[in-house]
């Protein structure tokens, strides 16, 4: 559940935090004082983006590329990316689209490597809700701060809905998402994963294909990623020891194989992890929900930058960041 859900006076502060980095007026050594030994910084469970941090520890994956990986997970999204406005956390792993937010206002940092794709839906009990054009009308409850609904309002556009005049949305953060349809009080939900598989066990529906939609709004291939989640660490950071980034990328790629190749083994870590059920964790297999694919940014340009230029159309993104925002891995 990778989302970005802190409100504008908390975005406004965060920025604050990066420009303050970017003049200097906050330095590397006063930066140094890390909170822990590896620098990273992550969502904490149920968020998918902490999904491979069990298989890193189990497997020792760190040790084996010379690493000591000590994340600090943050259970607050605003509080993470602060952090690494700061100099508090060197990397971390986050929504794609925020580290070209931070970039395009002056914070030098590198995105490296992708970790998964989208994996949100909006979801119905309605038996007369199963595609986009039924929500004309409806009540559907979202997370409108979340980079997810920015992802969302692509696929209704997509689908000649304008969630300003076509939909009734209330905006509630993720956890009342699912407390609203529970109760009856929404036609519809945007969820993302966990609690999408979750909200699936228990006879809820996804209404259209979102994936599908983006990729048409934005004129991508139909089989291409769409990219959601990804490392971005300071320049400084990479610049310093490009072998330990290399080694980072490498240490989440065997994570990612585990998970794809040992899918019991790797469900039973996460579940005792997470809290998040096996059963919705299977789910979430069987139907292609949450998908790792940890490669090279600069190896998927071409639809990360698809994704930048959707963030930017629905207003999550100011400006399209340079071709400098990826960083260039040697052989």
């Amino acid at each position: 559940m990778p989302v970005s859900h802190w409100s504008r006076r908390t975005f406004t502060g965060m920025l604050g935090l990066g420009a303050a980095f970017a003049s200097g007026l906050i330095r590397p050594e006063q930066a140094a004082a890390q909170i822990n030994r590896s620098g990273a910084g992550g969502l904490a469970p149920p968020s998918n983006g902490s999904f491979l941090v069990p298989i890193i520890r189990k497997l020792e994956l760190d040790k084996k590329n010379g690493l000591d990986f000590d994340i600090n997970l943050y259970s607050d999204p605003s509080t993470l990316y602060s952090d690494l406005a700061a100099g508090r956390t060197s990397h971390i792993f986050g929504a794609i689209y925020n580290c070209a937010n931070f970039y395009v206002r002056g914070v030098p940092l590198k995105l490296l490597f992708t970790i998964s794709t989208a994996n949100h839906a909006f979801v119905s009990k309605d038996p007369a809700v199963t595609k986009a054009k039924d929500l004309e009308g409806k009540t559907v409850a979202a997370t409108t701060s979340s980079g997810f609904y920015g992802m969302a309002v692509l696929f209704l556009k997509e689908n000649g809905l304008d969630p300003r005049k076509n939909l009734n949305v209330i905006n509630s953060p993720p956890v009342a998402v699912q407390t609203q349809l529970l109760a009856d009080k929404a036609d519809a939900g945007l969820l993302f994963d966990p609690a999408l598989s979750s909200m699936l066990t228990q006879g809820y529906h996804v209404v259209g294909n979102m994936n599908d939609g983006i990729r048409n709004h934005l004129k991508m291939k139909h089989d291409a990623p769409v990219w959601y989640l990804g490392a971005y660490g300071h320049k400084d950071w990479v610049d310093a020891d490009p072998k330990r980034a290399a080694a980072t990328m490498k240490m989440w790629q065997e994570a990612a194989q585990f998970y794809n190749q040992s899918p019991d083994e790797a469900d039973k870590l996460i579940s005792e992890f997470t809290h998040v059920s096996r059963e919705a964790l299977k789910l979430s297999r069987t139907r292609g929900i949450t998908k790792f694919d940890v490669q090279p940014a600069i190896a998927q340009k071409a639809n990360v930058d698809a994704m930048f230029r959707g963030f930017k159309e629905v207003g999550f993104l100011s400006e399209l960041p340079g071709d400098d925002i990826y960083h260039k891995w040697t052989s």
